[in-house]
C-alpha cells in the first residue's frame, strides 16, 4: 500500500470511529488496530489523534461548505427558493454523509489543542 493509500485508509477508519464513538472515546491504539498497522504509522501520518481528527473535520467542512455555497449560488433570484434549496442541500448532505455529519456535531478536542493540529497537519 502506498503512503497516500495508507493515509486515506487511516482517514476513512478514523472518520468511522470518531462518528461512532466521539473524539474522546477513540484512541490511537484503536485506530491503528482497525487499520492493521502499528501506532507509529498513525503518528507518522498525522502526529497523533488530534492531527487525524483535524484533517477529517477539515475535509467534512469543505464538503459541507461547498454543498451550501453551490445551493446559494444557483441562478434563482427569489429568496424563498434560495432558502429552500439551501435547506434541502443541508439535509441531503446529512443523509448522504451521516458519518461526516456525526463527526462535526459530536464532541471535539479543546479549541487550542485542535488549532495547533490544524495549523500543522492541514496546511
Amino acid at each position: 500500500m502506498t503512503s497516500y493509500q495508507r493515509r486515506e485508509q487511516l482517514i476513512t477508519i478514523g472518520r468511522g470511529l470518531f462518528a461512532a464513538k466521539g473524539y474522546e472515546a477513540v484512541s490511537v491504539e484503536e485506530i491503528a488496530a482497525a487499520a492493521k498497522v502499528s501506532k507509529p504509522i498513525v503518528y507518522e501520518h498525522f502526529g497523533g489523534k488530534e492531527g487525524l481528527y483535524a484533517v477529517i473535520v477539515d475535509r467534512e467542512m469543505q464538503k459541507l461548505t461547498s454543498t451550501l455555497i453551490d445551493a446559494l449560488s444557483a441562478g434563482d433570484t427569489h429568496p424563498r427558493q434560495i432558502v429552500e434549496r439551501t435547506a434541502l442541500a443541508l439535509l441531503t448532505y446529512i443523509e448522504e454523509n451521516s458519518e461526516g455529519f456525526n463527526v462535526l456535531v459530536r464532541d471535539s478536542p479543546p479549541p487550542t489543542q485542535l488549532a495547533r493540529s490544524v495549523r500543522f497537519w492541514v496546511m
